[in-house]
């Protein structure tokens, strides 16, 4: 928004032309044709723009008013301004000051409603009381004063009149509910109110504050969220008698994909408090700055941007001038709300996936985006709402049972996936109930509110089937087919790994049961025995020798929520990225808690800061200071926001960390001390159990001839890792598939399983083993 700053000088008013002119739109400010060019890129009048005093004095903040812009009549200097005198001195300027015009863009709105005040006809007498009987008179009686004047602006004073009783006189005290506010009055369409001695000082549009009431409600499942709410959008809704000067809070709504946040803006523009605009996300920058324009000159207003990430997307070529561009709108709100009598009735609201990266630290200063409501994925209680507000056409005696386990067995689902669970129940019975060529019935209500409206049918019509009742067992099936869409994108569902298919290890198996147990302890038993219970597991050890494995059978075995990512695929090319993916992993594992992190080769992400270890063995010197884990700037930010997100400033309950190196001697000490990996776990080369145990399990499955001998095979790989013993039992099959095409038995012997044992070379050397060794004794040292 342009501006530009002029000195008021004297207009002189001579003609009858210039008395009309001036009585009909008496809030015209003149400036000569250059500055109204520069101000408003035209040389047409009637552009709205706000006038404010420049003041020298800090204690004297200035009070913006609206007028229209016009090229004066005559010759003018172009720092030089001209206005009414009854128009100045409604603004309380005078000849000679100094005054800031800036340009709005857009047209002058229409005066929706207008209210007027009684005030003294003599210095210092306050007016008599107005009766209420004689309310009505006056209403019509200044309407007609009214329909002169096209333009109506805040301070507009009627002096002197007579209708019944003592002469009085009245002020324009508010224009569509804003003090300064200035539009076209449009006669018996605009709303005129004249306020009693009771309302007189407040901004009020002549319907009760319950009628258009700034309040979210109606909806179920987010009690505590939508209290916050209401406290913000109360800012907004107050009067000015009981409005103290506060900071103006842009909202933002944050939360996964499905917890409700279009839902909530959507309800917020059903309260019919003001005039909605909408800002989507592929609207021009002048499309931005319009909308804004138009919410600050039609107050009260709502302003919606749903997906704010999308609007400001890192790959939106002018993203900075749109950042910037709600920056000023945002500014400009926080401007009137700090100089004017309280805040603007704009309320901003935007909505984000996560407030913390998505939006820019330039919209996050005081004044801006600042209010910010975080809606998680329901819990318990709240599914249970959540699904007590549908239709869940269930006999009476079923539906609290129902509701009950639904909400248990709905673990991770949001709101959305909930409605899509009822729905398909619907769906189920529809078809048990009605055959395969029924139509699907309605879907289900959410939180209150129907997806689809839906014309009532009276009894007995014909052309509407008869409700159907669902069954329990709908549900129990639908639930089998709907999936919590939270687990959708960053969760990898593991393999069907069991303990038992792990040969050996028990020490290992024990450690990680004992983990599943304490993440799913409540606290107060924990709080017994702990001040901190263990929440991230380190298994280290050489390669092929069951980490990864046993991570999946933990996931299998537990029924936890799985999110295993590798500290490779973490890594991006773009700074920040890696950080910000470390930053959602942990997030989304606390929304869908109980829950499991399993980073695989963590150390590619959590190098030493200063470089790797100088350790003499060989899994330690094959590490490198220029790795992506350390040394580097981004390394060092990755690894902060991993400790941060581990012992940091969010607890971690419910959520257990679990990693997997080669290369222990490659971690930051820090990720290594208490609070963050307070277990190491050393999973061991398979000693002859495990061995055994491996090819046991192997011949299970596969043709054997009689004569393998199992114990003798766990005899000669000692020192072989599981991997090696399973590419082992591999190389002997197709050793006996070439033998089977060659036209003998298809059976694997002892000596396909010698000879692979033969060609199978060790990784595993003891100078390897000697270094695990003595990393364990340096780091308890440590």
């Amino acid at each position: 928004m342009k501006s530009l700053e002029f000195r008021i000088r004297k207009l002189h008013v001579n003609t009858d032309a210039d008395k009309r002119l001036q009585k009909r739109q008496p809030s015209r400010i003149y400036v000569n044709l250059d500055a109204l060019i520069e101000l408003t890129a035209s040389a047409d009048g009637g552009h709205p723009v706000y006038v404010e005093k420049v003041s020298a004095s800090p204690d004297e903040p200035p009070v913006r008013h609206e007028a229209t812009l016009w090229k004066a009549p005559e010759k003018l200097d172009k720092s030089v301004t001209q206005m009414y005198d009854a128009f100045r001195d409604a603004c309380d300027l005078r000849l000679g000051d100094t005054v800031r015009i800036t340009a709005l863009g857009g047209s002058l709105p229409d005066a929706e409603d207008v209210v007027l005040e009684q005030i003294p006809t003599k210095e210092g007498t306050p007016p008599d009381p107005l009766p209420l009987e004689d309310l009505p008179g006056w209403e019509v009686f200044l309407a007609g004063r009214l329909s002169q004047v096209e333009h109506v602006h805040g301070g507009l004073a009627f002096k002197n009149l007579f209708l019944r009783g003592p002469e009085r006189s009245f002020v324009v005290a508010s224009v569509n509910r804003r003090r300064t506010g200035n539009a076209r009055y449009l006669d018996r369409k605009t709303r005129l109110t004249v306020a009693t001695a009771a309302q007189a000082g407040r901004p009020t549009d002549g319907v009760s504050s319950s009628a258009r009431r700034l309040a979210v409600t109606g909806i179920r499942g987010l009690d505590a969220q939508i209290k916050r709410l209401n406290e913000i959008l109360g800012c907004f809704d107050e009067s000015s008698a009981s409005r103290a000067k506060l900071l103006y809070p842009g909202i933002v709504i944050h939360g996964g994909n499905g917890t409700g946040k279009t839902m909530l803006l959507n309800s917020i523009a059903r309260t019919g408090w003001g005039t909605v605009f909408r800002i989507e996300y592929h609207e021009k920058l002048s499309e931005i700055q319009e909308i804004f324009q138009r919410a600050m000159l039609q107050q009260p207003s709502i302003v919606l941007i749903d997906q704010l990430e999308r609007l400001i997307d890192k790959d939106r070529s002018n993203r900075a001038a749109v950042i910037r561009a709600l920056c000023q709108a945002l500014d400009a709100l926080a401007t009137d709300a700090a100089t004017g009598w309280g805040i603007p009735q704009v309320v901003v609201v935007a909505t984000c996936l996560d407030y913390t990266t998505d939006v820019p630290k330039d919209l996050k200063d005081p004044g801006r985006f600042t209010s910010e409501i975080y809606l998680p994925l329901p819990d318990v209680d709240s599914r249970r709402e959540i699904l007590a507000s549908f239709d869940l056409r269930v006999t009476p005696d079923q539906e609290q049972d129902l509701l009950r386990h639904l909400s248990e067995r709905t673990h991770a689902y949001n709101g959305k996936d909930l409605r899509r669970l009822v729905g398909e129940a619907h769906q189920i019975a529809c078809i048990r109930s009605r055959g395969t060529s029924a139509a699907p019935p309605d879907e289900p209500q959410m939180n209150g509110v129907s997806s689809h409206d839906g014309d009532q049918v009276e009894d007995g019509a014909t052309s509407t089937p008869a409700p159907f009742t669902c069954l329990p067992a709908d549900y129990h099936e639908a639930l089998r087919l709907v999936r919590p869409s939270a687990m959708h994108d960053i969760n990898l569902k593991p393999p069907p790994v069991r303990w038992d298919d792990i040969g050996g290890q028990e020490s290992v198996k024990k450690s990680l049961r004992r983990a599943v147990r304490l993440s799913s302890e409540p606290p107060e038993i924990l709080s017994r025995v702990f001040d901190r219970p263990p929440k991230g597991f380190l298994l280290y050890g050489p390669p092929g020798c069951s980490k990864t494995m046993a991570a999946q059978a933990m996931a299998t075995e537990s029924g936890l929520n799985f999110f295993a990512v590798k500290g490779a695929e973490l890594l991006n090319m773009y700074v920040g990225e890696t950080e910000r993916a470390v930053r959602r992993l942990f997030q989304r594992a606390r929304e869908v808690s109980p829950s499991m992190i399993f980073f695989d080769e963590i150390d590619s992400i959590a190098g030493q800061r200063s470089g790797f270890g100088s350790s003499p063995s060989s899994s330690s010197s094959s590490s490198s200071p220029s790795g992506p884990g350390g040394g580097s700037s981004h390394g060092v930010n990755v690894l902060t926001t991993l400790l941060n997100e581990m012992d940091g400033f969010e607890a971690l309950h419910g959520v257990v960390v679990l990693a997997a190196t080669n290369r222990p001697q490659a971690l930051d000490p820090a990720l290594l001390r208490p609070g963050r990996f307070d277990e190491l776990i050393y999973v061991s080369p398979p000693d002859a159990a495990a061995r055994r145990a491996i090819f046991a399990k192997v011949a299970a499955r596969r043709r054997m001839h009689p004569d393998v001998d199992v114990d003798r095979l766990a005899r000669d790989t000692d020192g072989y890792s599981g991997a090696e013993i399973m590419g082992i039992c591999a190389a002997a099959g197709a050793a006996a598939y070439e033998r089977y095409e060659a036209g003998g038995e298809l059976v694997i012997t002892m000596h396909d399983l010698e000879s692979a044992i033969r060609n199978q070379k060790k990784q595993i050397t003891k100078e390897m083993l000697n270094g695990y060794e003595e990393w364990e004794r340096q780091f308890r040292k440590y």
